[in-house]
C-alpha cells in the first residue's frame, strides 16, 4: 500500500509541472496556477484516503499467500512506460524541428522525414508483444528492448549536420523500433501480474507514459536537442536497471490459462449464474 501511494505522487506531480509550464509561457495567470495546484493537492489527498480505506481492511483481514503479488513488478512496468512511451511523445514533439534546423530542410520535408518515427509504430509495437509471447521470457525481452532504447538514443545524441541524412534517418528508425516495441512488450507483461486488477495496473502504467512525456518535455526547454537525447537515454537505462533488479518473470507466463489464486477461483464461482431447475422454469412461465 505504501508503494502504491509513493508511485501515485508523480501522477499529480506531472500535472503540477504542466500547470507551472503553462503559467511560465503566459497561458494562465499566477492566480489560476495556484488554484490548479490546490485542486491537484485536494484530488491527491482524496485518492490517498481512498487507497487507505480500500486496502487497510483487506490487509487486516489477511491476504491468502497465493493471492499476493509483488508491487515491485508494477513499479518496474511504470518505469518502462515512463521511459518508452514518454520518450516517444517527447521525440515526436521535437523531431521535425530538429531535422529542419540540423539539416536545413523545409518544414514539410522535415515533417515527412520525422513522421517515419511514428509510422514505425504500426509494426514495432505489435512486434514487441509477439516477441514477448514467443521468445520464452517476457522479462528478458523487456530488458533487451530497454537497453536497445538506451543505445539508440545515445546514437541520436550524436546526430549533427555532418551526418548523411539517410544515416540519421536510419538511426532514428532503429531507435523507434526499440522504443515502440518496448511499449508492446510492457503491455504483454501487465495482464500476467495479477489478472483480477489488470485494468488498474494497465491504467497506472499507461499514465506513466504521459508523466514521462511531461517531465521530458519540461527538461527539453533547458537543454539542446543532442543533450535531450542523452537525457532520454539516461531515463531508459535507469528503467533497464529497475527492471533488471525488480521485474520478475510472471507466474505461468506461457500457460494456456491465466494464473488464478484461490480468491480468484472463489469469486469466479460466486459470479457464475445459478442453474434454474425445471420447476422454477414452470413457475416463472406461469
Amino acid at each position: 500500500m505504501v508503494q502504491l501511494i509513493l508511485w501515485t505522487i508523480p501522477l499529480g506531480g506531472a500535472l503540477a509541472v504542466s500547470a507551472w509550464r503553462l503559467e511560465g509561457m503566459g497561458f494562465i495567470s499566477e492566480t489560476f496556477l495556484h488554484v490548479t495546484w490546490i485542486v491537484i493537492a485536494l484530488v491527491f489527498i482524496y485518492q490517498i484516503v481512498k487507497i487507505v480505506q480500500v486496502n487497510v481492511p483487506i490487509l487486516k483481514e489477511g491476504v491468502p499467500e497465493d493471492d499476493k503479488y509483488k508491487f515491485k513488478n508494477v513499479a518496474a512496468l511504470n518505469s518502462t512506460y515512463f521511459a518508452n512511451f514518454g520518450a516517444e511523445l517527447a521525440i515526436i514533439s521535437m523531431l521535425p524541428m530538429f531535422f529542419q534546423l540540423t539539416f536545413s530542410l523545409t518544414p514539410a520535408t522535415a515533417g515527412i522525414i520525422a513522421s517515419s518515427f511514428a509510422f514505425i509504430n504500426l509494426i514495432a509495437r505489435p512486434l514487441g508483444g509477439v516477441l514477448s509471447d514467443r521468445m520464452g521470457s517476457r522479462r528478458n525481452i523487456m530488458l533487451i528492448y530497454m537497453i536497445g532504447i538506451s543505445l539508440g538514443l545515445v546514437g541520436m545524441g550524436f546526430i549533427d549536420s555532418s551526418w548523411p541524412l539517410f544515416l540519421a534517418v536510419a538511426v532514428v528508425v532503429l531507435t523507434s523500433v526499440f522504443i515502440q516495441g518496448a511499449e508492446g512488450a510492457t503491455f504483454a507483461v501487465i495482464p500476467m501480474i495479477k489478472k483480477r486488477i489488470t485494468g488498474q495496473i494497465a491504467g497506472m502504467s499507461g499514465a506513466y507514459g504521459n508523466v514521462g512525456a511531461t517531465i521530458y518535455l519540461t527538461l527539453y526547454t533547458f537543454v539542446s536537442p543532442q543533450q535531450f537525447f542523452f537525457v532520454l537515454a539516461g531515463g531508459a537505462f535507469i528503467s533497464f536497471l529497475i527492471c533488471f533488479f525488480m521485474l520478475e518473470e510472471p507466474k505461468n507466463s506461457f500457460a494456456d490459462e491465466y494464473y488464478e489464486s484461490s480468491t480468484d477461483q472463489v469469486q469466479a464461482t460466486e459470479e457464475q449464474p445459478k442453474e434454474v431447475t425445471g420447476q422454477e422454469k414452470v413457475r416463472k412461465a406461469l
